[in-house]
C-alpha cells in the first residue's frame, strides 16, 4: 500500500509538470516581426527577427526562389546584402512563405506593384538607413521573385 502511494504520488507530480499551467495563448494581429508605432503605423521588421526553423524542406520552385533571393541579394550594398543573407540563412521558409502569401493576395486583386507601394510606405518610419534600403530591397526581391515563382501568371500585371 505504502508502495502504491508513492508511486501515485510520483506519478501527480510528473503529470503536474507536464501539463502547463497558467500559459494562455495570444493571438497576433499581424503575421511576423512588427511594430506599431505611436501613430499606429505598422513596420515590418522581419529582417531583425530570428526565428526558429527545423527542417524546411524545399520542394519543387523553393529552392530555386531561395538561390535567386541570395543571387538578387548580393545587388544592394555590402551592409544590406549581408543582412538580407543572414535573414534568408536564419528564416528561409518566412521569405518564401512572405512570397506565396504575396501571390495569394494578388490572386484576391492586390496588384504586385501595390506591394512595393506599400513596403515604400512602410519604409518611410524606418530611420536607420541600412535597416531602410534592407526592407527595401528585401521586398523588392520577393515581389520579383514571388511573381516569378509562384504565380507568374501575374507576373505580367
Amino acid at each position: 500500500m505504502l508502495k502504491y502511494s508513492r508511486l501515485t504520488a510520483v506519478l501527480s507530480v510528473i503529470i503536474i509538470q507536464l501539463v502547463p499551467s497558467d500559459k494562455s495563448a495570444i493571438a497576433q494581429e499581424r503575421e511576423g516581426c512588427f511594430l506599431v508605432n505611436s501613430a499606429g503605423e505598422v513596420i515590418n521588421l522581419n529582417l531583425l527577427c530570428s526565428p526558429q526553423e527545423f527542417d524546411i524542406k524545399l520542394t519543387g520552385n523553393d529552392g530555386k526562389f531561395l538561390e535567386d533571393y541570395k543571387r538578387l541579394a548580393k545587388s544592394y550594398s555590402p551592409e544590406a546584402t549581408d543582412n538580407l543573407l543572414q535573414a534568408i540563412q536564419r528564416a528561409p521558409g518566412q521569405k518564401i512563405a512572405a512570397a506565396k502569401r504575396m501571390c495569394a493576395e494578388a490572386k484576391s486583386g492586390l496588384s504586385l506593384p501595390e506591394f512595393k507601394l506599400r513596403a515604400i510606405g512602410q519604409a518611410a518610419s524606418i530611420e536607420n538607413p541600412t535597416v531602410k534600403e534592407s526592407f527595401l530591397a528585401d521586398a523588392d526581391i520577393i515581389t520579383t521573385l514571388a511573381a516569378h515563382h509562384y504565380c507568374p501568371e501575374l507576373a505580367s500585371k
